[in-house]
């Protein structure tokens, strides 16, 4: 009965998506035109490489503070690399925003 119990209890959590980001509606594989229209409603952009790269500040729900994040795309396969580093010159009072 307890086996039973456990393996009800496995079947109800599923792994994370390979797909998915720390970018909420981002995910890997999006067009750089989707990633920068996503990014750009909640965050500040500060950078574009058309089609590349691009960086932006914003807050991030996943740390919950602000964070500098750098997306990285890659031709037809669109975003292939998500990095977040921290952005102390950033406060959340300020919603993330430079003085």
């Amino acid at each position: 009965m307890v086996a039973l119990s456990a393996a009800g209890l496995t079947g109800c959590t599923s792994p994370p998506s390979l797909s998915a980001t720390v970018e909420p509606g981002v995910e890997m594989g999006d067009s750089y035109a989707r990633v920068l229209a996503v990014v750009s409603r909640n965050n500040t952009v500060t950078r574009t490489i058309e089609g590349q790269a691009l960086r932006a500040e914003g807050y991030s729900p996943m740390f919950k503070d602000c964070r500098s994040k750098y997306f990285i795309f890659q031709g037809d396969k669109g975003l292939q690399q998500v990095r977040l580093e921290p952005a102390p010159h950033l406060s959340v009072q300020r919603d993330c925003r430079r003085p």
